[in-house]
């Protein structure tokens, strides 16, 4: 019998459950793919692991990169802040070829991201307030498809 082979995923780090994630309807929109998952913070608080020294810091990251069980290999690594990066860089570490893609509030820890993007306006489109979060999305939604992970039907 062949195992199927595992799907390729893209991972939201939220800073905060989503219940109270002030871009929740960016995140639930992109969460609409099956292969799109969300990472709620760990008991542990960001601010806690944000002030250790970074190689402390990052080896937290690592550990909690190791510890999750994924349904499949990790392409994209979505960062909404800075506080996350140990994790970002973990996942990343672990699953080569992946991109982290970040939020403009976390653009200055993250130089190395692959892809930026502002969720309250992924695509220029804030100016129309009939655009909903798929629209704005868009230009996600499409990088996503073209790595595997989601069907983009815009």
């Amino acid at each position: 019998m062949v195992e199927p082979l595992e799907e390729p995923l893209a991972l939201l780090l939220l800073p905060v459950p989503l219940e109270r994630f002030d871009h929740a309807e960016h995140a639930r929109d992109l969460l609409r793919a099956p292969r799109v998952l969300a990472l709620e913070p760990p008991r542990v608080s960001w601010q806690r692991i944000g002030r250790l020294p970074g190689s402390l810091a990052l080896g937290v990251g690592v550990r909690q990169a190791k510890r999750l069980k994924l349904p499949g290999p990790v392409r994209v690594v979505v960062l909404y802040d800075a506080l996350q990066l140990p994790l970002a860089q973990g996942l990343l570490l672990r699953h080569e070829g992946a991109e982290l893609w970040r939020a403009e509030a976390a653009v200055e820890a993250t130089a190395q991201a692959t892809f930026a993007f502002a969720p309250d306006d992924a695509a220029g489109r804030a100016e129309d307030p009939a655009a909903d979060a798929f629209d704005r999305n868009e230009p996600l939604w499409e990088r996503l498809e073209r790595l595997g992970v989601a069907e983009f039907s815009g």
